[in-house]
């Protein structure tokens, strides 16, 4: 794979070291550009960069997050190296490793680095152990705490990385959830500096933080939508949408039609997030999960009296892939009017997708005339488990015929 790469260099207050890295950056064939963030430096640090031959852009909010995210977002390549500002203590030709271990399906290639100073506290106390019970398809990774790493950053939004010290590792953990393989190199020995407890400690909070709240977030779960047209979704379940887009986890809308302004409307809503597709209906039954060891929650139309393509399509994939108990059917017909027999049993939170969908409400009602309802702090559901038996026996029988032939 011979994709070109940009390499982004975090600096505050390096202008010591800086001119030393970006030469022995631009001297490596393989580098197209060397993309280097001033966080805020009071020395010189970008004029120096920059006569060494990179590109400097400025982050003036504090976080080592916002920095690598603004460098980020000024690559020009989707291929992006992050390295840090001390490479004067690697051996760079061994970089190239990570490069050429790309492959298809690969989505981030991680650094593995040794340091005889340093029995890695923080690797083998904390992220080792949280990746094995709360990611374990992350479990092979030696070194998972490693800052250095090329990733293909057409898999996440890269705008919405977290701006502490977590950023490595949820850049990692968006593309493990995204779908893509994380794979580990050996780039050589250093000897850092010693660091004492209280570094560690503060690292300690910030990290451990970050993993349970994207446990939480249940962003390798994978969520699916069966809908006859956009109105459905952006009234019932945007908000949840959303905010698992934001935090990185995989969506996927299938519309009976999907060419309506109200589909226009959504597209936009989602489109900033590479993990959330918008499909045809009539595609529902190749629905595949992106990770094999996610778990998929469904949400499809409450079952009307008359026939649903939708509820169908949803059944079908419940048949191949999906518990009963993980669908979740929504309020509305396609009709767009209230379904008689709906009960509630679910309410989840719209939280971090909250502003999403109200943008996309309010541009709902400019097309409907008044028809689009309220946007409130949770969504609505009713469980499949929950139906009245009669009904889910009727719905037994009309699964019989497949998704293709709807």
């Amino acid at each position: 794979m011979s994709d070109p790469i940009s390499v982004v260099v975090p600096a505050r207050n390096e202008a010591h070291t800086i001119a030393k890295v970006v030469t022995k950056l631009t001297s490596l064939d393989w580098v197209d550009e060397v993309v280097v963030v001033d966080n805020a430096s009071d020395d010189g640090t970008a004029e120096i960069a920059e006569r060494a031959g990179a590109r400097s852009v400025f982050e003036g909010k504090p976080g080592f997050g916002n920095a690598i995210r603004t460098g980020f977002g000024a690559a020009r390549n989707d291929w992006i190296m992050k390295l840090d500002a001390d490479l004067e203590k690697f051996d760079t030709s061994l970089f190239a490793r990570m490069p050429a271990a790309r492959a298809p399906g690969v989505g981030l290639v991680k650094g593995a680095w040794h340091d005889p100073k340093d029995n890695m506290p923080m690797t083998r106390l904390l992220v080792t152990p949280a990746i094995n019970q709360m990611f374990p398809g992350l479990s092979h990774l030696r070194a998972p705490n490693s800052g250095l790493y090329l990733f293909d950053r057409s898999w996440i939004a890269d705008q919405e990385i977290v701006g502490t010290y977590a950023a490595d590792l949820d850049v990692m953990l968006r593309v493990y959830a995204a779908g893509a393989d994380v794979v580990e190199v050996e780039i050589g020995q250093i000897a850092h500096d010693s660091r004492n407890i209280g570094h560690y400690n503060a690292m300690a909070e910030v990290i451990m933080a970050h993993f349970l709240e994207q446990q939480e977030r249940r962003i390798t779960e994978e969520l699916v939508v069966m809908a006859e047209d956009a109105s459905q979704v952006i009234d019932n379940c945007l908000g949840v949408l959303a905010a698992r887009s934001r935090f990185g986890g995989p969506v996927n809308v299938y519309l009976g039609q999907p060419t309506d302004k109200a589909t226009r409307i959504l597209d936009a809503a989602l489109a900033p997030f590479p993990t959330a597709r918008i499909l045809p209906l009539e595609q529902a039954s190749a629905f595949t999960p992106v990770n094999s060891a996610s778990n998929v929650r469904l949400f499809a139309p409450y079952p009307a009296a008359h026939e649903n393509r939708a509820i169908r399509a949803a059944l079908y994939l419940e048949d191949q892939i999906i518990q009963p108990s993980d669908v979740l059917l929504m309020p509305l017909g396609s009709d767009r009017g209230a379904v008689d027999g709906f009960r509630a049993d679910v309410a989840l939170e719209v939280g971090a997708g909250a502003a999403i969908k109200q943008a996309a409400m309010k541009k709902l009602l400019t097309i409907q005339h008044g028809h689009a309802a309220p946007s409130g702090p949770r969504e609505m559901f009713q469980t499949y488990d929950s139906l009245p038996d009669p009904l889910r026996l009727s719905l037994q029988s009309r699964k019989q015929v497949g998704v293709g032939n709807m």
